[in-house]
């Protein structure tokens, strides 16, 4: 299973150990995307676009989760931020 990290800042030393035991690093700038996206708080949903590849749900699944919840003027953000996620 990958692990999503969100940010590519982190050292190459913990990336590269986490390769020695095995783990698969999918490391990628999500508040960069998130920002892309027109919000910093979006990172959360950017790293559930980027964990869809991995666990076969759809940006529409997603959002179904989520509308209930949401207030309709962020649902937008929300997809957005999914998009963006999922292709980074």
């Amino acid at each position: 299973m990958p692990v999503i990290i969100g940010a590519m800042e982190y050292p190459a030393q913990l990336v590269d150990k986490m390769k020695d035991v095995g783990v698969n690093v999918d490391a990628f700038d999500a508040l960069s995307v998130a920002m892309e996206a027109g919000s910093a708080r979006a990172v959360n949903i950017a790293l559930m676009g980027r964990l869809s590849k991995y666990f076969d749900f759809t940006q529409e699944e997603w959002m179904a989760a989520i509308e209930a919840s949401v207030p309709a003027k962020a649902l937008e953000l929300n997809k957005k931020a999914f998009q963006l996620g999922a292709e980074a």
